[in-house]
């Protein structure tokens, strides 16, 4: 009779672990569910299902940096550990992106530090679809990502993906430039080159604005040098020829078709909002100033007065 007691008793306490065991699991198991509440707080509306640019920027963000684990030896507690060789043997560089700085000015800043190739940010680049803001698709632009590539200083791996460089840069760019026009952008772009100083960029925008007011050229030296300097012998451009009239603001009425260079927040807060001016012309001296004038006639004595500073 006792030892049946203590038969009964001891199976009992079994099935009362095994009962523990299955609440443990159905605690533990919904994680895919609770994964999918998490990617659907992302929408920024609920009826359409649209993500938001920073959401979006985020979930890009978060693929590019599953992508670098991937590539440095596994992720999660396999990588933390350095088990992979790639995680040991990679080092990170930084790369400063100065304001004004064109595209194949960093594609070229990548190769010297040893990131990936000029030629692999350019193919990358012109081959990408940005999901979180909207990079015009166009053959009349040389470089695709130009103006989209916002300056800072970044971290990267030495023989990192294209790729992923390129999409840690749109990601800063979503986050950090205000999401400007396009219009914006480029005519930002233009005032970044055009001056040397802060103070100047507002004024330099008022003449701007006032020139494409009036119908007339913008007559801006940086863009006949960009096609010069960065498009006319690139082996990597085809076609050459045809970006000179769609860039030069001597040869082009209007904006030219794309920004030239990656402008800061600071040119592109003068484009937004010029200083109040009639002024249509302006130069920079040999007295390390800028000049303005609202006549060609007045320009003209100016620079004979003065000289312009090259």
């Amino acid at each position: 009779m006792k030892h049946a007691c203590w038969k009964t008793l001891l199976a009992a306490l079994v099935c009362l672990t095994l009962l523990a065991g299955c609440k443990k699991a159905e605690a533990v198991g919904p994680t895919a569910g609770a994964t999918f509440v998490e990617s659907a707080a992302l929408f920024s509306d609920e009826e359409e299902g649209t993500l938001s640019p920073k959401a979006i920027a985020a979930q890009e963000e978060k693929e590019a940096a599953e992508k670098a684990a991937q590539e440095t030896g596994g992720s999660g507690e396999e990588g933390e550990e350095g088990s992979g060789e790639g995680s040991q043997s990679r080092q990170t560089v930084r790369v400063t992106v100065p304001e004004g700085s064109t595209f194949m000015q960093i594609a070229n800043t990548l190769e010297k530090k040893g990131v990936c190739t000029a030629a692999d940010f350019y193919n990358t680049a012109q081959n990408y679809t940005v999901k979180s803001f909207t990079v015009p698709a166009t053959s009349n632009r040389a470089f695709k990502m130009e103006g989209y590539l916002f300056p800072d200083t970044y971290e990267f791996y030495q023989g990192e993906d294209a790729e992923s460089v390129l999409r840690k840069m749109l990601n800063n760019y979503a986050a950090k430039s205000g999401m400007p026009s396009e219009k914006t952008l480029i005519l930002a772009s233009i005032i970044e080159r055009e001056t040397r100083s802060t103070e100047h960029m507002k004024m330099v925008s008022s003449v701007f604005h006032n020139r494409l007011a009036a119908g007339m050229r913008l007559d801006s030296d940086p863009t006949r040098e960009y096609v010069n300097n960065y498009i006319t012998g690139n082996s990597l451009v085809a076609n050459q020829s045809k970006f000179a009239p769609l860039y030069n603001t001597y040869k082009c009425k209007g904006l030219p078709a794309g920004p030239i260079c990656n402008p800061g927040a600071r040119a592109i807060a003068a484009a937004q909002n010029p200083s109040s001016s009639e002024y249509l012309y302006f130069f920079f001296g040999n007295d390390n100033q800028n000049h303005y004038s609202k006549t060609l006639e007045e320009h003209e004595a100016q620079m004979e007065q003065y000289g312009v500073q090259k």
